[in-house]
Parts: C-alpha cells; structure tokens; sequence
C-alpha cells in the first residue's frame, strides 16, 4: 500500500519573534504617545504688601531751586534738592535713593542729592516737579513730610492748565523699564498719595485703579506697596488712576498716567534696578 504522505512530510520547526509582523517580517511601527500640554499659565494678579515703617527721625525732602511759580526763560532747569535724615552717600552699601519726578514722566533716580539735577529740553508752559525718597527696593516712604513739590514755567505759564497743588494727587513710581532684577515674577507696583489722608483710603473713599494692557483690576484701597505676579515676558502697559470718594476719577492733570515696562523673568544678572 502506498506510504502514507503524512507519515513522509518534513517537520519544520517555526520560531515566531513576537516583536516582528508574521506577514510583513518587520519591526511594528512605533506610536509616539499623546504629549502633556503644559499647564495654563497662571493669571495675573495684584497683591498687597507690608507698608515699610518710616525711619526716625524721618526723611526730609525739599526742593531749594527751581523756586515755586518761577519762570525760566530757557529750555532747561538745574534742580536742587535738601534731603535730611536719608541716605548716607558716602556708604556704597546704602542705596536708598529719591525719586525726582517731572510732570507725568518716569521718575530720575537720584542717588547723590548733593549734586545739581539738570533737566534739559523742557517745552514750553508749566511744569510740576515732585520728589520722595526710595527704599533701596524702590518702595517709596509714605510720609507726608517726605515729599517736596514746586511748579514752575517755561517762557510763561500755560493757559488752562488746570492743577490745584492742594488738590488730592496721585504720582506713579514703579514699576518702570526693564525690570529684570533678582524677583522679577514679582513686581512692585507703588506711588505716592499727596493730599490724601491714609484715613479716607478704603473701598468706598480715595482709591487707585490700575490697568494693565488696558484690562481693568481691582482697585487698590490702602496706601501700602503691591506687586503684579504672573506678569508674562516682555512689553506691557502699566496705568494708575485716583479714583475719588463719588466712585469717579479725581479731577486733574496727573491722577491718570500710563507708563511701560517690559519685564525679563529669565534674565536674573542684574539684582539694582534704576
């Protein structure tokens, strides 16, 4: 009888790598899995701070020249200051400074009030020059003595100007520039109240509004230092605003101001800033 063909086949033993298709004898291909999307950013916020006690005895700011209400009859101005109980200059480790602000532009940091301050191509018509001094944080002393203020013109006073020095008024400090210092994700936000008593701050009397790019936030209603976190990098716009006890804005030429900052949270070589 014939020999059975099963009984005569070949036996092949079959090795199957479990890591290589059985049809196309290559490697899977991989799929890359789903990457995390990085965590939304934070919200920009304003903090409240510690107000920094007043040394004793206190600071004492005065402007000697320009002379209030004078008339100068060129472009330029050489500002003398008398500062009592403040820096000592000649300590290079002491660098608390004084702001000297000139109408509604960022202030100059002066760090040796000794020397004339010479300010340069004015234009015509009135001026208000205003000087507090700095912690060397940048945070200003809220003192009511420590703060000077004159009024002064160019060729001659400006018609309608509109300012009453007695009036309630706000002057912004910081922040200013680039601000790439030791803590740049949190970044001081101060100014200085003239003519407005710290007893009549509060939701419902004097107060401060600030922007930032043009976004509305919550008002500030104390006379303390306050901080922006979150701040992203690069260019913003920064505004202040005294808004008074009717809930509306403080009539005059200073008590709303925008100014520009661009803070650099990854550049940390600098650790003073101007």
């Amino acid at each position: 009888p014939p020999a059975n063909s099963s009984m005569n086949a070949t036996t092949v033993a079959t090795t199957v790598d479990a890591g290589v298709s059985a049809l196309t004898n290559e490697p899977p291909v991989e799929v890359a899995p789903t990457p995390t999307p990085p965590p939304a950013p934070e919200p920009v916020r304003i903090t409240a701070g510690e107000r920094r006690a007043t040394p004793t005895p206190s600071p004492r700011v005065a402007i000697a020249a320009p002379r209030n209400n004078a008339t100068i009859r060129e472009d330029r101005v050489e500002v003398r200051l008398n500062i009592q109980n403040w820096r000592v200059v000649t300590n290079a480790d002491d660098h608390r400074h004084i702001h000297l602000v000139l109408d509604n532009e960022p202030y100059r940091r002066i760090d040796d009030p000794r020397q004339p301050v010479v300010l340069e191509h004015l234009s015509p018509g009135t001026h208000v020059l205003r000087a507090f001094p700095g912690w060397e944080t940048h945070e200003t002393v809220k003192e009511s003595g420590a703060y000077a203020m004159v009024v002064f013109h160019v060729g001659r006073a400006a018609e309608n100007f509109g300012f009453n020095p007695r009036a309630p008024m706000l002057t912004y400090s910081r922040p200013k520039g680039a601000v790439n210092g030791a803590e740049p994700e949190r970044i001081l936000l101060d100014f200085y109240l003239a003519n407005v008593p710290a007893s009549e701050m509060g939701a419902q009397g004097f107060r401060v509004r600030p922007t930032i790019d043009g976004r509305a936030m919550e008002d500030l209603t104390a006379w303390v230092p306050y901080y922006i976190e979150n701040l992203p990098d690069g260019p913003h716009t920064i505004g202040l605003q005294l808004i008074g006890r009717d809930g509306a804005p403080v009539a005059g030429p200073f008590n709303t101001c925008l100014l520009y900052t661009s803070p650099s949270p990854r550049d940390r070589t600098r650790s003073r800033m101007p």
